[in-house]
């Protein structure tokens, strides 16, 4: 069952529930307390019209004492002559209220009637059931009317009468059932309004989880642009703008997986024509010199050809291993001076910048570096040798060590020609090279800047490149940890 129906179905027996639980209580509730009020009229005229009788019953008693003084009357002559006495005095005494005259029976101590001015009909159940300290009621149906029954005891020269009054209280029992028809009546058409405003409600609040399926549905088919949804602070509109992010989010991963992907394939597509050009030449003069003779010089200008695209195709292969080792194995670092770091580097290309006419300045503030050294170096190495293809005639590098801040940096400076700014962002891709035809006519593969970013990645350092075209090119590799001075 759809969420819309649930709700729709849920909302309208919970409304309608409740609505028939709090009429019946509210019904019952003044049913009783007229009921209650009824009841206390009925001990009232009860105890009003005991009075009476109590008092007249002893005038009674009194007036046939005073006419029987003969002793030879029999007692039971004397009891005839008082029972007419009462009953004569009995239909003498009323009891008149706003509804009329009370009505009432008068039993003795045997539950014989002596008097009555009700309905007839009523059994001494309730009678029986008092004694001269107890007043006693109960609700009688009596054909389609119903009376409240209130019995009591009058003690009268030693002679026991129980009193029973009777209260109509019909109207309170027809006024119940009126107001259950006219419940009734309202259930039905609660139902009907009811319905329709649980059916708009429902349409209302389901709009918006409608609106989330279909974009759901739109996501899962590739479409991240959502239609907009209702500006609202309860907790569907919470939903929406959380929805709203995190398609933002997901069409930003996408985004980047996507553009992964085309550097991965750039890679490939690089990688594998770095590895054609110098296979292609190894095999070409190759194939000369095992097809035809050839004069010495020109043996020793084919071999060398081999030899400079062999040593390219090494260099290339170990750079990439180098890229595939570095994402796999943790490095021992070790204390390392900053002065034997850079001294190292200074053996291994002062002699090829001298060669090139390229001048070297070193300078290195004292400190303990926590490095890997051969790692560093080879960083170090790429950064001058970069350096060094930038720089097109005579011009000047600078290798320096820096201590700022609690930390030391380590600048690699040129005056060569620089770069554009748009090149300056893309630097660190592999395989991605400045200036391609000198880069590969000198043996490069694009993969220095690379190699280093992730060798200062795992160092937990940063490198930042500033350059200006024309002017040159510099290079920060900033650490935050050192030791010593």
């Amino acid at each position: 069952m759809k969420l819309f129906w649930k709700f729709f179905f849920s909302t309208s027996i919970i409304t309608l529930f409740m609505f028939s639980l709090g009429s019946s209580i509210m019904i019952n509730t003044l049913f009783q307390s007229a009921l209650k009020q009824e009841i206390g009229y009925s001990f009232k005229e009860n105890d009003i019209l005991r009075a009476s009788l109590d008092k007249e019953l002893s005038k009674t008693y009194q007036n046939a004492a005073a006419s029987h003084t003969d002793e030879a009357v029999s007692k039971s002559e004397q009891r005839q002559l008082q029972d007419v006495l009462i009953k004569s005095a009995l239909q003498t005494i009323t009891v008149s209220t706003s509804n009329g005259t009370v009505p009432f029976r008068i039993s003795n101590s045997n539950y014989q009637t002596i008097h009555t001015t009700g309905t007839s009909g009523f059994d001494n159940e309730l009678i029986k059931r008092v004694d001269s300290n107890t007043q006693g009621y109960e609700v009688v149906p009596l054909g389609d009317r119903y009376f409240i029954r209130v019995a009591s005891t009058i003690v009268s020269d030693g002679e026991t009468f129980y009193l029973e009054t009777y209260r109509d209280i019909t109207s309170i029992f027809k006024s119940r059932e009126n107001q259950y028809q006219i419940f009734y009546g309202l259930i039905f058409g609660m139902i009907g309004l009811s319905f329709i405003l649980i059916l708009f409600v429902a349409y209302w609040l389901t709009k918006p989880i409608k609106t989330l399926a279909r974009a759901t549905m739109s996501i899962a088919e590739g479409d991240f642009k959502l239609p907009a949804f209702q500006d609202s602070n309860d907790e569907i509109g919470l939903l929406g703008k959380a929805f709203s992010h995190m398609s933002k989010s997901l069409e930003h991963m996408v985004a980047e997986l996507e553009d992964a992907a085309r550097r991965q394939e750039n890679f490939i597509a690089s990688f594998a024509h770095e590895l054609k050009t110098p296979m292609t030449s190894i095999i070409g003069y190759a194939d000369m010199l095992r097809s035809r003779k050839v004069e010495q010089e020109q043996m020793i200008l084919y071999t060398n050809h081999i030899f400079q695209e062999g040593r390219r195709l090494e260099a290339l292969s170990l750079k990439l291993m180098d890229l595939i080792v570095l994402k796999k194995q943790q490095f021992n670092m070790k204390r390392v001076p900053a002065s034997h770091l850079f001294e190292s580097v200074q053996s291994v290309i002062s002699p090829i910048l001298k060669r090139e006419g390229i001048e070297l300045v070193m300078e290195a503030d004292e400190a303990d570096l926590f490095i890997e050294p051969d790692l560093m170096k080879t960083v170090c190495l790429n950064l001058l040798d970069n350096a060094r293809k930038s720089i097109e005639t005579k011009g000047c590098i600078r290798l320096l060590g820096k201590m700022e801040n609690e930390g030391y940096n380590i600048i690699v400076t040129d005056n060569g020609k620089g770069m554009e700014p748009e090149e300056l962002s893309r630097i660190t891709e592999a395989f991605y090279m400045v200036d391609q035809s000198r880069s590969r006519a000198e043996g490069g593969a694009g993969l220095g800047l690379t190699l280093c970013s992730q060798i200062i990645e795992l160092h937990h350092a940063d490198m930042d490149f500033e350059s200006v075209s024309g002017c040159g090119t510099s290079v920060y590799i900033r650490f935050k940890e050192i030791y010593g001075k």
